[in-house]
């Protein structure tokens, strides 16, 4: 268990966040400052030399996966914020196990670019902060598991850590209307993320700009044509055509758009389905495709309801537990192999009988996914 976090208290001043693409690492890289925000009736003429400027407040920036942010650290949460890769370079980290990584103590800062909920053992355990984040690399960007269900704009999922959180606390994030309630309910600490404003809409401006211009140009060389008709029709008539396959040209390229949106939102956003390769099966032969969304964790069991469980003298509801990550094709396989102990258990079970009806469930944040199978020897 991590030990329990103290909180301080801190300026209420959020500091301006920067959400642009950048050629950053895709490991985080933290720096901070200390700044003056001020103090009531002080100024220059009443302090020349500023020593009653005592109010202060620490900022970061934030340079991950491409993105830069600026950050404020207010919401009062101490560690157990995002890793600090400029403490851990490639080549001294490279034998470091995730674990490693995620205690080096010289890599902990105090940001949050998420809403947390601490002192909650099933969430502080490492392997449960590592579980929603795992790469080929081995690389862990966060120290804490996020308790939020919108992403940060960091590049990171939710679909992720929701699936985390449900399977250690049994609680899904993705329809939480209280966050802070919903943490209080499993006797934690709610943290709000600290203060970032990312500029997305000057990015949504700029992409548009472009496109707003060549509309507005259309408009007023319509307009002066129209004027000018009687004694410039000819131009008119060639500038109406030009206006005209513009136009085409413009409702063809916003079709296409929200087409590929359609397309996209209906491959990256899918429910699991979940199909048997066999509806009975004896226990070591079980297997299951489930498709949805691609990255996206899954989990999968095999259950018998709490009488069958009675009756048949098993130790557990649930015979078999896996988890996967769907596969770029949108695809995962997976067998159905109980552990040993509930193995030789099955096998009794089904000496002294005809097979044994279960459920196979597959759950993938919000979504789920199962279908009727029986057990044979």
């Amino acid at each position: 268990m991590r030990p329990t976090r103290s909180i301080r208290a801190v300026g209420a001043l959020a500091v301006l966040a920067l959400a642009l693409p950048t050629s950053a690492s895709a490991v985080p890289s933290v720096t901070s400052a200390v700044v003056k925000t001020g103090n009531p009736g002080v100024t220059f003429l009443t302090d020349p030399a500023g020593a009653a400027l005592t109010n202060t407040q620490t900022r970061y920036g934030l340079s991950l996966d491409g993105y830069a942010l600026g950050f404020a650290e207010n919401n009062g949460a101490i560690g157990d914020g995002v890793l600090d890769y400029s403490a851990l370079p490639s080549e001294y980290r490279a034998p470091m196990t995730a674990e490693q990584k995620l205690a080096y103590p010289a890599a902990q800062t105090d940001l949050q670019a998420h809403a947390t909920c601490a002192g909650v053992p099933a969430l502080s355990d490492s392997a449960t902060i590592l579980a929603w984040q795992t790469n080929a690399a081995n690389d862990p960007s966060y120290a804490y598991v996020p308790w939020q269900k919108a992403a940060a704009g960091l590049g990171d999922d939710p679909a992720r850590w929701i699936a985390v959180v449900r399977r250690a606390v049994r609680v899904d994030l993705a329809t939480v209307t209280d966050f802070r309630a919903a943490c209080e309910g499993i006797a934690g600490r709610y943290y709000a993320a600290d203060t970032s404003s990312p500029v997305a809409n000057a990015l949504v401006a700029g992409a548009v700009a472009p496109l707003e211009a060549q509309i507005a140009t259309l408009k007023t060389s319509e307009a002066t044509l129209k004027r000018s008709e009687a004694s410039l029709r000819r131009e008119k008539e060639t500038s109406d055509r030009a206006l005209a396959a513009a136009r085409a040209a413009l409702a063809v390229a916003r079709e296409t758009q929200r087409a590929a949106d359609v397309a996209y939102q209906a491959f990256f956003t899918r429910p699991i389905q979940l199909t048997l390769a066999a509806r009975r099966f004896a226990p070591p032969n079980g297997v299951a495709l489930i498709t949805g969304a691609p990255t996206d964790p899954v989990a999968i069991t095999v259950e018998v309801t709490r009488r069958q469980r009675r009756a048949l003298g098993l130790s557990s509801q649930v015979l078999v537990e896996a988890n996967g990550e769907i596969g770029p094709e949108g695809a995962l396989l997976v067998r159905l192999t109980p552990d040993r102990a509930t193995a030789r258990q099955l096998k009794r079970a089904l000496a002294r009988g005809r097979g044994i009806a279960v459920r196979v469930l597959a759950e993938s944040g919000a979504h789920s996914a199962s279908a009727r199978a029986t057990l044979t020897r």
